[in-house]
């Protein structure tokens, strides 16, 4: 996350983005209380994402020029988040490491997720989980909870190694066959893991390891 959105507390949190958005938004309701109630309304930013001016209008305290605004920051929200340049389909590894490109430059490990149709065509791709310089937590029923809410049949996963080592640890192959059985429980396919680092990628699939 951006360094201008961290405090003492760390990374802001979603409320808490919302809240400087919103600043003086209702003369009826906190802008905290107001970023509450978007949290509340929509279940994730991938549902946020995908409102109209409509939906959020139909929230207390948010009107026509607010709505705007929102939705003039979702639209920068996915041109940022989208790779240029990017294949309509993702058939190999090496199609799927620039959706990953920011994590080569991270100082803690991430885990991030990258979901596609049935065509493996890709629908989005999620920061979901943080970690510290070592490792990071990652909690396999997030990720397939997210990959039911997107309507996905197949997902790449990825991970940093801020240490620079390509080469993945016992945990990384545990928890990447955690993952393939899980997924195959509810008819997901999970076609690779990579490894992300400065100096490039190991990716699971190409080792034949998946």
């Amino acid at each position: 996350m951006n360094q201008n959105f961290t405090d003492q507390q760390g990374p802001w949190s979603p409320e808490k983005l919302m809240s400087f958005v919103l600043n003086g938004a209702s003369r009826y309701q906190s802008v905290d209380e107001l970023a509450q109630r978007l949290n509340s309304h929509f279940i994730s930013m991938e549902h946020l994402v995908q409102a109209d001016e409509a939906a959020l209008k139909s929230i207390k305290g948010i009107g026509p020029v607010k709505a705007r605004q929102i939705l003039a920051m979702l639209e920068l929200h996915k041109l940022w988040n989208t790779p240029k340049n990017m294949p309509s389909a993702i058939k190999k590894s090496s199609d799927a490491v620039p959706f990953f490109d920011n994590l080569r430059y991270l100082s803690h490990e991430e885990f991030h997720v990258l979901y596609l149709n049935r065509a493996h065509v890709p629908i989005s791709c999620l920061d979901l989980f943080r970690g510290g310089i070592t490792g990071t937590v990652t909690d396999v029923r997030i990720v397939l909870k997210r990959a039911i809410e997107l309507g996905a049949t197949a997902m790449i996963v990825a991970h940093n190694h801020p240490s620079g080592a390509l080469k993945p640890s016992e945990n990384d192959k545990r928890m990447t066959r955690k993952l393939v059985d899980a997924a195959q429980t509810l008819d997901l396919n999970l076609l690779d893991h990579l490894i992300v680092t400065r100096s490039g990628y190991f990716s699971f699939s190409d080792q034949g390891l998946m």
